[in-house]
This record gives C-alpha cells, sequence and structure tokens, in this order.
C-alpha cells in the first residue's frame, strides 16, 4: 500500500498548486461557515431575548452575506478542485495506458479486455478519488472538525465531551471491518470486469451469434451476469449500510446525549437556550467531518482494492526494451537476417522462456533474405510463422541468435522506428473507428500528417485500387468505417491496409495470410497489386495459398523450429542465399 500510494503521489504532486487554492478555499469556508452558528447565538440571546431590533436585523443581514460568500467561495472551489483531481486521473489513464502499449501480444491473449477496461476506469477513478478527495476531505474536515470542536469546547466543555464519548468506538468498529469491505470489493469489481468484458466480445460477434441462432443462448448468459453483479450490488449496499449506519447510529446516540443533558441544564437555568441552539449547530457542523473521516476509513480499504488491482496490469513487464543509445540505419534498405533464433512461450503462454511449454517455438532459426527478394513462407498451424513475424516486429526478442535489418540488430533499433520501417499486412486487416482517411494517416508523426494532402492519400488510394469504390461513396475518404469495420467486405479492408502501408513507405513487408479472407480471383489480384506497388522491397509472404507465393524467389516450410526448402517446382526460380543451413 505505501508503494502504490507513492505511485498515485507522484500524478497528484503537477497539481500541488491548485490544490493548495482547494485547502485555501476550504479554509476560507470552513472560517465563513462557523460564523454562522454564533451568530445564530447572538441573534437569540441578544438580539431575540433582548429585545434589540437593530442588532437584530445587523446580525439577519450578517448572516444572508456569510451564506453568500461561502457559496461563492464553494463555487470557485468547485472549479478548480474539478481541473486538478480530472488532470490527476487522466494522467494516471495516459500512464497506464502507455504501459498497456508496450506489453507484447501474449498479454492480451490473457487478459479479458473487459478486465482491462473495469481497471482503466472504475478502478483508476477509485484510486484517484483516494489520492485527491481523501487529503483534501481529511483536511477540510480536520479544519471544520476543529474549529466546531474549539467553539463547542467555549460554550461548554462537558457537553463537548459528552457528544464525542462515542467517536473511539466509530473508528474502532470500521476497523474491524475491514476484511469485509475488502473483499466484497474485489468481488463488485470481478463482476463488473465480467459484465464489461461480455459486451466487448459478444458485440464485436453479433453477426456469428445471428448466424448460429444464439441469440436465447447469449441473453441468458446476459442474465446470469446480471444476477451476479446484482448479488454484489446488493451485498455491496449492505455493506454500505453497515459500515454507514452502524457509526451513524453511535453518532446520533452521542447527539441524544447532548439534547438531553443539554436540554436539562437549559430547564435548570445553567445554559441558555442560544448556547443549547449554537452547540447544537456546531454540533451538526462536527458531525459532517466526523463521519467524512470515518468514511475515508472505508474509502482506505475500497482504494487497497483498486490498487492492487492497477498494479498488476503494471506488473506486467514489457517484452523488449527501447535500446539506451537506438541506431539510426541509413534509408533505403531492406535486407533481413535471422542467425540462429531461439524462442519459446513460457509456462503462463506469457513468454518468452526457452524451454516453452512443449520445447522451443523457434530453434535455431536461420534465413536470409536480400534487399528487393520475395520469400515465402509455409507452415501447419502453430508452427511459429507468427511467433517469427513478432519477433521481426519485435515484440519480442529472441533468447539466442539474432535478427538484423540492414545489418543493425533489431534490440539496437528503436522499437517504434523499427515498427515504421518493417509493415505488417495481415489477414485480420484491423481498422479502427473513424474516416477511412483517419485509417490511412493512422500511426503518421503529426509533421507527417500535416503534410500528407488529399492528393497523396488519393494517389495511394488508387494504387490499392480502390478509386472506384471510394468514388461511389457520397462523402468518399470522410466516410466512417463504423466500429468494427463490419460494413466493408474483406476486401475493402485488406485494400485500405494496403494504402496505408504505401503511405508509410516500408523497407521490409511482412504479408501474413494476407488473402485467406479473399477469393481466388480477388487474391491473384491483390498479390499483383503488392508485387508492382512494392517492387524492389523486400518481402515476407507468410500463406498457405499459391495465389500469395506465385512469384516467390523461394519458398521455405517452418516445421519444429526450423526451415526447410520446399521441394523444386514450389517456386519459380531458386533465390541464392536465402536461407542459412539449420544447425
Amino acid at each position: 500500500m505505501p508503494n502504490s500510494l507513492r505511485w498515485a503521489g507522484a500524478f497528484v504532486r503537477p497539481h500541488r498548486i491548485r490544490l493548495a487554492v482547494c485547502v485555501a478555499l476550504s479554509l476560507a469556508g470552513t472560517g465563513v461557515g462557523l460564523v454562522q452558528p454564533w451568530l445564530t447565538k447572538r441573534i437569540v440571546d441578544d438580539g431575540l431575548t433582548g429585545g434589540n431590533a437593530r442588532l437584530l436585523v445587523l446580525l439577519t443581514l450578517g448572516m444572508l452575506a456569510a451564506g453568500l460568500v461561502s457559496t461563492l467561495l464553494s463555487g470557485v472551489n468547485r472549479l478548480v478542485y474539478t481541473r486538478a483531481s480530472a488532470g490527476v486521473l487522466f494522467a494516471m489513464r495516459e500512464h497506464v495506458y502507455g504501459h498497456l502499449q508496450s506489453l507484447p501480444p501474449r498479454f492480451y491473449a490473457r487478459w479479458s479486455a473487459g478486465d482491462v477496461l473495469g481497471r482503466l476506469d472504475g478502478d483508476l477513478a477509485e484510486v484517484q478519488r483516494f489520492a485527491v478527495d481523501a487529503p483534501l476531505s481529511a483536511l477540510n474536515a480536520l479544519l471544520t472538525l476543529a474549529g466546531a470542536v474549539a467553539l463547542m469546547a467555549l460554550i461548554d466543555p462537558a457537553l463537548t465531551l459528552v457528544a464525542f464519548l462515542l467517536l473511539p468506538a466509530q473508528a474502532l468498529f470500521l476497523h474491524r471491518t475491514r476484511p469485509w469491505v475488502e473483499r466484497n470489493s474485489r468481488a463488485l469489481r470481478d463482476a463488473m470486469a465480467a459484465l464489461t468484458g461480455f459486451f466487448v466480445q459478444r458485440l464485436s460477434a453479433m453477426k456469428l451469434i445471428q448466424s448460429l441462432g444464439a441469440e436465447g443462448q447469449e441473453a441468458d448468459r446476459l442474465a446470469t451476469l446480471n444476477r451476479d453483479c446484482l448479488g454484489q450490488l446488493l451485498r455491496q449496499q449492505m455493506v454500505g449500510l453497515v459500515t454507514g449506519g452502524v457509526p451513524g447510529l453511535l453518532g446520533s446516540a452521542g447527539t441524544a446525549a447532548v439534547f438531553l443533558w443539554g436540554g436539562l441544564r437549559v430547564i435548570d437555568g445553567d445554559l441558555s437556550l442560544g448556547a443549547l441552539i449554537a452547540f447544537s449547530a456546531y454540533l451538526g457542523r462536527a458531525a459532517g467531518p466526523v463521519q467524512g473521516l470515518l468514511g475515508l476509513i472505508v474509502g482506505a480499504q475500497r482504494a487497497r482494492v483498486s490498487l492492487d488491482r492497477v498494479n498488476q496490469l503494471l506488473a506486467e513487464a514489457p517484452a523488449v526494451r527501447p535500446p539506451a543509445r537506438p541506431v539510426t540505419p541509413e534509408p533505403g534498405g531492406g535486407a533481413l537476417s535471422v542467425d540462429g533464433v531461439v524462442f519459446g512461450y513460457g509456462p503462463d503462454g506469457s513468454g518468452p522462456n526457452g524451454s516453452g511449454l512443449n520445447g522451443p517455438v523457434l530453434d535455431r532459426l536461420c534465413l536470409t533474405v536480400p534487399v528487393g527478394a520475395k520469400v515465402g513462407l509455409l507452415g501447419p498451424s502453430g508452427a511459429g510463422k507468427s511467433t517469427l513475424t513478432d519477433l521481426l516486429h519485435r515484440h519480442y526478442d529472441p533468447e539466442q541468435g539474432r535478427i538484423t535489418l540492414d545489418g543493425v540488430d533489431l534490440r539496437d533499433l528503436d522499437p517504434a522506428l523499427l515498427r515504421r520501417r518493417v509493415a505488417v499486412l495481415g489477414q485480420d486487416a484491423p481498422l479502427l473507428p473513424g474516416t477511412i482517411a483517419d485509417n490511412l494517416r493512422f500511426g503518421l508523426t503529426a509533421a507527417e500528417s500535416a503534410a500528407l494532402d488529399k492528393d497523396r492519400l488519393a494517389e495511394a488510394v488508387a494504387a490499392a485500387q480502390l478509386a472506384g469504390w471510394i468514388a461511389g461513396l457520397p462523402r468518399g475518404l470522410d466516410t466512417p468505417v463504423g466500429a468494427w469495420a463490419s460494413a466493408l467486405s474483406g476486401g475493402q479492408r485488406q485494400r485500405i491496409a494496403l494504402a496505408r502501408c504505401l503511405l508509410r513507405k516500408p523497407e521490409l513487408l511482412i504479408l501474413d495470410e494476407p488473402v485467406s479472407a479473399l477469393d481466388p480471383v480477388a487474391a491473384v489480384r491483390l498479390i499483383a497489386d503488392v508485387d508492382r506497388l512494392f517492387a524492389g522491397r523486400t518481402r515476407l509472404v507468410i500463406s498457405h495459398r499459391a495465389e500469395a507465393l506465385a512469384g516467390c524467389d523461394a519458398v521455405y516450410r517452418l516445421e519444429q523450429g526450423r526451415l526447410f526448402p520446399e521441394p523444386a517446382g514450389t517456386v519459380d526460380r531458386p533465390l541464392r542465399e536465402a536461407a542459412c543451413a539449420s544447425r
């Protein structure tokens, strides 16, 4: 918990000036608020009882002015606080999201999207509230409480002692409920994450659900998740009722004791009516801070759960680190060399671990592809083709051996620079919400995007043979692709991705099952266009289909972590020095 609080505190410190202003405004507001009960006492004892009409008017106007000043201070305080509080929350989210962007593909295969979203949203908000609200609330509560108690003691010390006699019991009760609060908070977070994950997964697979007639099954599944979530919500409400109700009941008992003993003393003439009214007003002012401070105990327990959940994300280590002194090779190359690479995934699938689950996925793999060559790669499912792609894009680093681009070890290249020079045109061709133009520009720097006018976009679209289709759209390049681009065909998505690759001008293009979603005619056309548009650039084609392997200089089969040349006739012509011998 202390380390987690230091992590949260790092995001609070940049906003300390605004938060100090909030404290100053709270202090001023507290002072104004504490004046009002004292004015009430003067109104009753000196104005009403003393029969002084002029003083009554002045004191009443004073109460009105105090109320107006208090409202203005509260409004300004809220605006300053909102800016600071939102800044802390947004900075936390940006930090965690930046960390998520550094994690390898296997992380996203192991974690559900709903669980990650729940931690980014609800848990970070809970941490932010505790990191910002708790100190401010505690300070404001302590100031208000100190002022109220001081004035209560000034009116009657003995009555003040009676008012807070049960406060230790309230704090002890909340401390004892900590395990119960934490257990229920964690269960509710998990239930909410499961519900979020259900919607994320099912909305993206709605066409499949409809095609299999599984609507009723999915409705039942949602109903089950809703029941689980409702059960946790009800348990959380019960926790809230108990943790709020019992201390509140003890506080009410203290208030009742004040009125009973104070009332008897007013009857006996030991205490004035105005003093009792003012004391009760201050007691009311003190009750809120007391409950707020007690509530911080429960809040700390819930924040602990959220901090633990966020730390589980932050504990996931990136598979690669940027080099301390990255090398910037000269552009215009694209020569690829894979030399004795060994790589495997760990027992939990997160990798890397040379032993892997069943031995290394890649075992002393060697491959050499000269500049401008086109090499095909075959292999059964699970042979390691996608793993090789991940290594070439440096989502992971080899455990043994090395991979070089134009003679430079990929570990010496900044991952962002590498991924600009090595493009992947995959079978999924994912698009993001936004327009066609947005998707074409995606990944470019701000300067590159600003320099990319519509003429260059149109050239890339025409080269990818999308011009006719886009010309028929009412909004052209400004047409939205939809949340999951489900309105587009596989071929349209592939060609948008191809146009995006053209704009990036990569030196090495990896085609990972690029025609799996296309019919044979469309597949032949796409591969022909790729060969034409990327002629002279290095291409590595991973596919089971002959259309994608047409024109390859050599084709290799990946089996048991090694490459083997395909028999003669599989390729159009041999490629000299395409692969080094397996060792």
